[in-house]
């Protein structure tokens, strides 16, 4: 409801231009309690809502990361979500958002507008982030990607906008794939293990390479010897705009093919738990965030 909306707007706009002596005086009392709510007298794991516990534990978290930062109390307006390899979420325009641990691949529109909410010395525009956010309530969805037609090693994650969407391609040692060229310019990263790409090109993770438009197939080939599989993401434009895996909150938020959703409750700025480390958000535009299929430290 919009009442609900501007309420939340209301709290967000005065927890952000609040003044540093009072927000600096507030943290250290909130730091103080949830220190000694951690320590012998932590109640009973069962006695204590688990909302409650992980957000405690990211504020203590974000508190020594960033020491006197008012952020490190943002996670009382968002979800805390963990994530598991292979999983994904979407997030609209005008969401922020703060990854607080491990790897993730982030997929978004072409954007230039940066808007810092906390968590940086960077500078933070506060009357434009509190006019521009959606407010928007309810939890995300997570989404397992769907499997390709043609070969289940290929998972395909699609965000209901048209800008991009993502694949990723497994090959396990011994064997070969061949993905064939969609017609549209595309970036890939390798995420995890060492294999070739058409015979002469060496893969190892982190890399990252450009595939024009007019360029063949790609050809995956993974050593028989290799210990663990080659883990590849594509992405390019959204070619399945009429079969996301992903669904936006302010839209239908009915189960899509290819995608489960979480029981979690839902606030304005999603976490991607077990993946984050990005501490500020990125604005006006979509994004689709997702882990590498693969465990992270």
């Amino acid at each position: 409801p919009e009442t609900q909306r501007e309420a939340l707007k209301k709290l967000f706009a005065s927890f952000m231009s609040c003044p540093p002596e009072v927000s600096d005086h507030n943290l250290k009392l909130l730091l103080i309690r949830l220190q000694v709510e951690q320590s012998q007298w932590h109640p009973h794991p069962h006695e204590e809502p688990a909302w409650e516990r992980k957000c405690a534990r990211a504020i203590l978290r974000l508190a020594q990361q960033f020491p006197g930062d008012p952020g490190a109390m943002s996670p009382l307006f968002l979800n805390y979500l963990l994530i598991a390899p292979g999983e994904s979420f979407f997030m609209a325009a005008n969401e922020p958002h703060a990854y607080v641990a491990g790897e993730i691949i982030e997929c978004m529109a072409c954007s230039d507008n940066v808007v810092r909410a906390g968590l940086t010395p960077k500078y933070k525009d506060v009357e434009n982030l509190v006019k521009m956010l959606t407010y928007t309530m309810g939890g995300p969805s997570i989404d397992a990607g769907a499997p390709s037609v043609t070969d289940s090693r290929i998972l395909r994650y699609t965000p209901p906008v048209p800008e991009f969407e993502v694949l990723v391609v497994t090959i396990s040692p011994g064997e070969t794939l061949a993905l064939e060229n969609p017609g549209v310019h595309g970036v890939m990263i390798v995420a995890e293990g060492s294999g070739k790409l058409d015979d002469d090109t060496i893969l190892r993770p982190g890399k990252a390479y450009y595939w024009p438009l007019e360029c063949e197939s790609l050809h995956f080939a993974v050593g028989v010897e290799k210990r663990g599989p080659l883990k590849v993401a594509v992405a390019h434009k959204n070619l399945h705009i009429d079969r996301p895996t992903a669904v936006n909150r302010d839209q239908d938020t009915q189960s899509v093919a290819g995608s489960h959703h979480g029981s979690v409750p839902g606030s304005p700025m999603p976490f991607l738990g077990i993946p984050p480390v990005v501490t500020h958000p990125s604005l006006e535009a979509p994004i689709l965030d997702m882990t590498p299929p693969q465990q992270t430290p």
